[in-house]
């Protein structure tokens, strides 16, 4: 475990200012927490089993988020930033002769939030993730040498992700990079070729399940968050066969927390477009780009960008 660092910079000497960094400090932890997981384009094709992949990817996302009664303390708005950064290390597997994989999920995040006269920080690695998944149809299990003949074709899977409470966290901080509780994220694909892998329509659907967080940060006791369910859609195509673009739709919805059983309303029901590139990189791997932005959030949620970069290899 890497060592975490964080820095409370709020100001004090103004009635309540406590209670209200707090506030901020949960606000900024959980409702731009859906940006960083979203995925991309291609995310889910088909490799040759007794393989290795590997993936690093570095994010970049910052968004605003207003505060009720903020303008109390000169406040418009909280502005997250967070450099995210993960390795995934996956064990391409045959699965009654269909394609699977098992996951290790490493993350990083170094989180910094600002709103007015408050500020806080947190650095480290956050809670360890692993995924199961099985292709259903479309991904048969084929070696090395049968892979490279084969044809791409439309297929869906199944996945399932499940985060463990590994990351540091501290309830006095109002910002932690580790999130104090368990969660569940199962994900169907579904992947349509025309064209042999030239051109991909893609759609994930996902529903994100939280455990309680028993050590709530700021008055509460406890944190509870309703599922939170996610649509991405994802049209790419090649422009040669190394190298293709992109177009991205994001949709959440649900999601809102609870402390001490009181609702906080702020359930997402929001859209992101983005787009992207993918580019296979001999003796190196592939590289995608992605970058998405909010176009549509109820008010009261956060609005914002995002930039991400992942390199893939096969081993």
């Amino acid at each position: 475990m890497l060592p975490v660092g964080r820095t409370n910079r709020t100001r004090p000497g103004r009635p309540g200012a406590g209670t209200l960094a707090a506030t901020i400090g949960l606000c900024a932890t959980l409702l731009p927490a859906s940006n960083a997981l979203a995925g991309k384009a291609r995310d889910y094709l088909n490799a040759p089993v007794n393989t290795w992949v590997t993936f690093y990817n570095l994010g970049f996302s910052t968004s605003v988020a207003p505060v009720s009664e903020g303008a109390d303390y000169g406040i418009a708005g909280i502005t997250t930033d967070v450099t995210s950064q993960s390795l995934i290390l996956s064990r391409i597997l045959d699965v009654g002769g269909r394609t699977g994989g098992l996951s290790l999920v490493l993350p990083h995040a170094d989180i910094d939030v600002a709103a007015g006269p408050f500020g806080a920080d947190a650095a480290g690695v956050g809670d360890i993730g692993v995924v199961a998944e099985v292709n259903l149809f479309g991904a048969p299990a084929l070696s090395r040498e049968a892979f490279a003949d084969w044809t791409p074709e439309t297929f869906a899977s199944a996945h399932l992700l499940a985060t463990f409470p590994t990351g540091a966290y501290d309830a006095d901080d109002p910002v932690n990079v580790g999130s104090n509780r368990w969660s569940l994220a199962p994900t169907i694909n579904y992947s349509y070729t025309p064209d042999a892998g030239r051109t991909w329509l893609e759609a994930y659907a996902t529903a994100r399940i939280f455990g309680d967080n028993s050590d709530a940060p700021g008055a509460a006791d406890r944190l509870k968050q309703r599922p939170l369910y996610q649509l991405e859609l994802h049209a790419s195509r090649n422009l040669t066969p190394d190298l293709w673009l992109t177009a991205d739709a994001y949709y959440d919805r649900g999601g809102e927390t609870v402390r001490d059983g009181e609702d906080q309303d702020n359930a997402a029901d929001t859209w992101r477009l983005g787009a992207g590139l993918g580019l296979r990189l001999p003796s190196i791997g592939t590289l995608f780009l992605n970058y998405d932005a909010a176009v549509s959030a109820p008010a009261g949620q956060p609005e914002g960008e995002t930039f991400r970069l992942t390199l893939a290899r096969v081993w």
